[in-house]
């Protein structure tokens, strides 16, 4: 087994923004049935519970609904595309399974690390925004820091936050930038696959098939980042 080699780069420099978006989209081409298959930890709940708030009179409530399940649930599947990719890195052939292993071993763990975050990025966003905005940016390593470094929450939430502060403006801007791509995406699918299906069934597809290109290249960045590092 081979180990894929690393490039380094100075942080908060153009080419590491790059070097996140290429190797992940290289990842989401080579490996696309098997993030397709780890989406669907994700996307299938959220295609539910997406419906359900539909229902809810308030639209205050049915927007709360909707995002906070998205916040809380969309980082059990980074956290397993996390070990995936590095262990494809690594040539094993068994990844997803053992992708899937590791998130029922720390399923726990991370759910309430997700759940803290998402409390986190919305108290912040409601103050000021910005506070929200800082809590978003910085915890995005933190799924990756107890799947893969078996850290507690605690420790994990210092690891995410020494390996990004440096990095800030393009964590970021990749966070961004996949979210519109992947929304773009979306919107494209949706009026293609539209012609012929719609309501839930459309909603899954769309997701399972979309979100991948915004959890990979987030996904590798915590793998370049954490080894640039030393880990």
């Amino acid at each position: 087994m081979t180990t894929q080699p690393h490039e380094h780069t100075n942080p908060q420099s153009p080419d590491e923004l790059s070097i996140w978006l290429r190797d992940g989209w290289k990842i989401v081409v080579k490996h696309f049935p098997a993030l397709v298959l780890i989406a669907l930890i994700a996307d299938v709940p959220l295609a539910f519970i997406s419906s359900a708030a539909e229902n809810i009179d308030s639209g205050l409530l049915s927007a709360l609904a909707a995002y906070s399940s998205i916040a809380v649930i969309t980082p059990l599947a980074k956290a397993t595309a996390i070990v995936a990719i590095a262990k494809w890195e690594r040539g094993d052939d068994r990844a997803v399974v053992g992708a899937f292993s590791a998130l029922l071993r720390n399923f726990h763990v991370l759910l309430a690390a997700s759940i803290l975050w998402c409390i986190g990025v919305f108290i912040g966003v409601g103050l000021l925004i910005v506070p929200g905005i800082l809590v978003l940016v910085l915890g995005q390593c933190l799924m990756g820091a107890i799947i893969l470094e078996n850290l507690s929450i605690k420790e994990a939430i210092q690891r995410s936050r020494f390996l990004l502060r440096s990095r800030f403006w393009n964590v970021l801007a990749l966070f961004c930038m996949v979210q519109a791509v992947a929304g773009i995406a979306s919107g494209i699918l949706e009026a293609v696959v539209g012609v012929f299906i719609g309501g839930l069934p459309l909603d899954i597809i769309v997701r399972v098939l979309t979100s991948p290109l915004a959890f990979a290249p987030l996904a590798v960045m915590f793998l370049r980042t954490s080894h640039a590092s030393g880990r």
